[in-house]
């Protein structure tokens, strides 16, 4: 999965919070709802996905410039490109310590965006953790909250986790990523509904716009307070939502957020269609689950090693090779696992003429670079010498795959 990908959770829009427009009929009209910031809390409902992490290009602090108390190099520093224009735009500084001399451990926020990393109080810090798997260091710093400021007196907050990776033994990286965790929200009532409302950061700019994503719920849908935070309600701008009520769901369509998330329009329309035929396409298994489940499953080799065996096995056999670049953390691949390869006519097309492997993308990156695999999943079909024959990317469907796997 390219992951993006996205995030979140939520606490319930709170009692008191400033609504939209009290209305008996809706129909036609645009409903401004008025939305506040809201960050991940104990005891809380939380968004339960986030965007894809944001890249912060790091370069090395000039040897003349002024370093802050208690950091040391390896220091390289970055902006973080969030909020309307460059005035918003926030330095940050990331540099090793004593006991971490190989890992940018320290973070310094410029906040005042005055370009001194010295006056805006502690570093924020973090103890590297090498991850077994991969054997690569994460320094996460997390839970930090921002303020981006929006011009006529208007600042918000924003909250983001940070992370650096360092591929073991390697240089201090030159990449810091961050991923918002906070989110908009309000209450509406809408021909006697009582809806939640909430739209979300999809692209970490802390601008809103058509790009990021939106829900709408009635407040009385069972745990509606979770519910609407989740990936299973929440969607692009450019799709409807659906208010359950007594006899019959009132349809919303998107028209526009305000730059700072302080509020969201929309209306209410006159739609010939239902909550469930308009999500029934968002299904990606809905074709899969009357299809006929494997007996005989297809045999997977695995890694860099299995792969050696699995040319050589082609070689004998006479068949190609079917490489499936995978990631333990990609949802789509854990989708496939679930439904297409253990599919009765796929298993049997795979069996006829291929011999498989999976590739951990986290653990065998020397082939993740030499077949140039930059999202998962990834299917490739070599011969058996290796040359590449085919690819497809992305999820792909039962008979998506049979037809890639039509031999040429």
């Amino acid at each position: 999965m390219k992951h993006r990908a996205l995030w979140i959770g939520w606490p319930l829009v709170m009692a008191g919070l400033v609504v939209g427009v009290q209305l008996t009929s809706a129909q036609g009209k645009v409903i401004r709802v008025a939305l506040e910031y809201r960050a991940p809390g104990d005891g809380k409902p939380n968004p339960n996905f986030s965007p894809k992490g944001t890249q912060v290009k790091l370069t090395d602090l000039p040897p003349a410039a002024t370093i802050p108390t208690g950091a040391l190099r390896p220091m390289r520093s970055g902006v973080m490109e969030i909020g309307p224009d460059k005035t918003a735009w926030i330095p940050v500084l990331a540099a090793s310590d004593a006991s971490c001399p190989k890992d940018l451990c320290q973070l310094f926020i410029d906040r005042n965006r005055n370009t001194n990393f010295g006056d805006d109080g502690p570093a924020l810090t973090a103890v590297p953790a090498q991850r077994a798997a991969t054997k690569a260091w994460w320094t996460s710093i997390n839970k930090v909250e921002l303020s981006v400021p929006y011009g006529r007196g208007v600042t918000e907050r924003y909250f983001v986790d940070f992370w650096i990776v360092r591929e073991d033994d390697a240089a201090a990286p030159d990449v810091l990523r961050y991923s918002v965790k906070s989110w908009r929200q309000g209450t509406v009532s809408v021909n006697g509904i009582d809806a939640l409302v909430a739209v979300m950061d999809a692209d970490n700019n802390a601008l809103f716009t058509k790009d990021d994503m939106w829900t709408a719920m009635a407040a009385s849908e069972p745990d509606a307070a979770k519910a609407v935070l989740t990936i299973t309600e929440v969607r692009p701008t450019n799709r409807l939502m659906f208010l359950k009520g007594p006899a019959k769901e009132t349809v919303l369509e998107f028209r526009s957020m305000s730059p700072d998330g302080r509020s969201l329009d929309f209306a209410v329309i006159d739609r010939a269609v239902t909550k469930a035929v308009d999500r029934a396409p968002d299904d990606l298994v809905r074709d899969e689950r009357p299809r006929p489940r494997t007996e005989t499953p297809f045999e997977w080799a695995h890694g860099s090693q299995g792969f050696t065996a699995a040319l050589a096995k082609a070689k004998s056999a006479g068949k190609l090779v079917f490489i499936d670049f995978e990631a333990t953390w990609c949802g789509p691949c854990h989708t496939m696992d679930a439904w297409i390869w253990n599919d009765a006519e796929v298993a049997a097309r795979l069996t006829q003429g291929y011999v498989g492997v999976k590739i951990d993308a986290d653990q065998e990156k020397a082939l993740v670079k030499r077949f140039n695999v930059a999202g998962y999943p990834t299917m490739v079909v070599v011969d058996a010498t290796g040359k590449e024959v085919k690819r497809v990317s992305d999820y792909q469907s039962s008979k998506q795959i049979l037809a890639f796997l039509q031999r040429p």
